[in-house]
């Protein structure tokens, strides 16, 4: 162990003396206050993230970019920088990379066999660096006169600019008091011109001034945390977040300045086509995001720089569009963003080199944020001019208008005066037509009621003839037989008074015997009782149809009684017996009391929906199963419910919406007056009732009758 530590100290004292044989040495004297260092590095790229910093130690070759601050570009490489450096000054110096975005940043110290490093990455929350400026700054721990050897490893999800100083304390102190006041200042613009822009909003309320105020809060956030004085300020030890910041808020910006635009210059009115493009790049801003998430950091940060520079140029070539139009607002917003992208432009020129790098250049960013801004606020300004000139240019149409309105009128009023005239004595002919007319209707009315009722008099009547031609048929069919069996009765009977006691029985009880085999006498017994069975049957038959023809026909209707509803029902089934057939008919009766009504009428109105029910189950000739027609009632301590229900053909949306209209039926011409489902929702409105209607096109319907116990009960 000893001979190896020996030997190992050995080779690092030979690599060492190799780097500083082999590198530029820079050399800080008492005359300099800082100094770029960009130039005197050896910059290697370790695409394979492998490297380690005895390899580059040990690497001899030159890697020197001409310029003070060389531009690495966009990539997920990890970059390392060397150089030798000698302090020959008395300062404390401090070595300071001014990208404070970088995912992570390791500083080494070299000097004879030790070697020191300090790691800082953006998992770090910002109160763990030594010094508390948003760029990342090192202790160079360089006594006067030693050579020492320094690395630096980096790597950003963000375009890298090789910006780094060496430079005394005070200097750094005194440089990021100047950057902090100078974003104060910007800072300060962007508040003035939200709390300007909303007090104009709640003062108008157009909404573009609310659309503008969020992109200038996206605007200004952007541009504090790009040098990273969100991170400093706003979210220091939330770190995940800082990363995702400059992502996050440049796709707000873009997306608020694309509403800004698309209300501000009206293009959906002046340019309908160019307008719609503005939706693929908010789509594909969103998109973003989503590919952020997913890890591809660099992906997405390459999307949003290539995309925010195509937008800038489609904003400009719309206002251009728009400002062709002859709209005059699209003038200030294209010399404000004008502004904007030359701003932007002297910014990435000062960092390729193309121009110095000063004051001016290096604030570009912010100059041209803040103009635009403020041009941005003017140009709403002089909106409300134009909306209050087209006002006062509208208003005084308006006027005009009303004042040849007013001419009009008086020219017309002498005419009306006279037509008035002539139009009360039309009105007043008109009127004893209208009068006689509705004395008509009326009467048509009555003659429609009237000739409803015989049509369902007449379908009855026929259904009540057929029904009772059937058990009379049975009496008739059964008394020709009878009256022979009777007769065969007879005839046996007076061979029995034939008999005389004084003459042997014998032969004349043979005879009768013989008789009663002709005739069959005990076929002729069971014969009689089955023909007066059938008879009686008939009887009852006949007497059930006439007591519901009784019940059904209430010569009492225009009386106010209590009555059993149930009975009615039955009254009006057995009626319709004939139209039933063979569909199958079940009864849910649960107890209900009588109510106050008038029978005859509650008898109609049961007709007409069991006759309808029938008929639709007829029609419905597509149904597997059996027709069936149910029929519910039940109660409770204030209505009586009665519900009808078939598996008919059942009504079509339309259908329902008309089926209580007069003259609406869904029968063939000839089959129906389309009065019944009218006259039913009448009688039931002057019982205080209600009927809703459930029905399915191919299924069947069902028909809800309530009705109040009470006469004089309302919902």
């Amino acid at each position: 162990m000893k001979y190896t530590s020996v030997i190992l100290s050995l080779l690092l004292f030979f690599s060492l003396a190799n780097t500083l044989f082999s590198n530029p040495i820079i050399t800080f004297s008492n005359s300099d206050k800082k100094i770029k260092i960009g130039n005197k590095v050896n910059l290697y790229i370790d695409s394979a993230h492998s490297f380690t910093h005895q390899q580059i130690l040990s690497d001899t070759s030159n890697a020197i970019f001409p310029s003070v601050m060389p531009n690495l570009g966009l990539s997920n490489n990890v970059f390392w920088a060397k150089f030798a450096f000698v302090n020959q000054s008395s300062e404390d110096l401090i070595l300071k990379f001014n990208q404070p975005l970088l995912n992570e940043i390791i500083f080494y110290r070299i000097n004879d066999t030790t070697i020191s490093e300090i790691k800082y990455s953006e998992q770090n929350p910002f109160e763990s660096r030594k010094y508390h400026y948003p760029a990342y700054a090192f202790d160079m721990n360089a006594p006067i006169g030693d050579t020492i050897t320094y690395l630096l490893k980096f790597k950003s999800n963000e375009p890298i600019i090789f910006d780094v100083d060496v430079a005394n304390d005070d200097t750094v102190y005194r440089e990021e008091n100047q950057q902090e006041i100078i974003t104060g200042i910007y800072m300060g613009i962007i508040v003035v011109m939200i709390f300007y822009n909303l007090f104009i909003y709640f003062t108008v309320l157009d909404k573009s001034y609310l659309v503008y105020v969020c992109y200038i809060i996206s605007i200004g956030l952007t541009h504090i945390t790009v040098p990273g004085y969100g991170f400093k300020y706003l979210w220091p030890n939330v770190p995940s977040f800082n990363d995702l910041s400059v992502i996050l808020f440049s796709i707000i910006a873009a997306i608020a300045a694309i509403e800004f635009l698309k209300i501000f210059l009206r293009t959906k009115e002046h340019v309908p086509v160019l307008n719609k493009f503005f939706l693929v790049f908010e789509i594909i801003f969103v998109s973003v995001l989503a590919i952020y998430f997913t890890g591809e950091k660099l992906l997405a940060f390459t999307i949003v720089q290539l995309c925010t520079f195509i937008l800038s140029l489609f904003m400009i070539a719309v206002a251009l569009k728009v400002t062709l139009i002859g709209y005059r607002p699209a003038i200030f917003f294209l010399v404000a963003w004008v502004v904007l992208l030359t701003a932007a432009c002297i910014f990435i020129f000062k960092d390729f080199g193309l121009l110095p790098y000063n004051f001016y250049t290096t604030h570009a960013m912010q100059i041209g944020s803040s103009l635009e801004v403020i041009l941005l606020s003017f140009a709403l300004a002089d909106r409300i001019n134009i909306f209050k000139k087209e006002k006062e240019t509208s208003q005084a149409q308006a006027l005009e208008a009303l004042r040849q309105n007013e001419l009009i009128i008086k020219n017309q009023n002498i005419v009306l005066e006279n037509k008035v005239e002539e139009r009360t004595k039309e009105l007043i002919s008109a009127n004893h037509e209208l009068s006689t007319t509705l004395t008509e209707l009326k009467q048509t009315q009555s003659q429609l009621v009237n000739a409803e009722k015989m049509a369902s008099l007449g379908q009855l009547t026929a259904g009540i003839a057929h029904e009772i031609n059937n058990p009379i048929n049975f009496v008739v069919s059964n008394v020709k037989p009878l009256k022979r069996d009777i007769e065969d009765i007879y005839e046996l009977v007076k061979k029995y008074e034939s008999i005389n006691q004084n003459e042997d029985a014998g032969e004349k009880i043979v005879e009768i015997n013989k008789y009663k085999q002709e005739i069959d006498y005990s076929y002729i017994k069971e014969e009689i009782g089955n023909l007066l069975k059938g008879i009686e049957d008939g009887a009852v038959r006949t007497a059930d149809i006439v007591k519901g023809l009784r019940v059904f026909s209430r010569l009492d209707e225009n009386d106010l009684k209590r009555n059993d509803i149930t009975e009615g029902i039955n009254a009006t089934l057995t009626l319709l017996n004939p139209e039933i057939g063979n569909i199958d008919l079940i009864k849910n009766y649960d107890p209900i009391p009588p109510i106050e009504c008038f029978p005859g009428k509650l008898n109609q109105v049961f007709m007409n929906i069991l006759n309808n029910a029938i008929y639709a189950i007829k029609e419905n000739t597509h149904r597997q199963e059996k027709g069936k027609l149910i029929i519910s009632t039940l109660s409770d301590d204030t209505f009586v419910y009665i519900r009808i229900k078939d598996n008919g053909i059942g009504m079509k949306e339309e259908a329902q919406k008309k089926i209580f209209d007069p003259f609406f039926t869904t029968k063939p011409v000839g089959k129906g007056t389309g009065l019944g489902m009218s006259i039913t929702f009448s009688i039931i409105n002057d019982h205080h009732g209600s009927i809703d209607l459930i029905s399915e096109y191919g299924v069947g319907s069902e028909f809800i009758i309530k009705l109040p116990i009470n006469f004089k009960q309302e919902e």
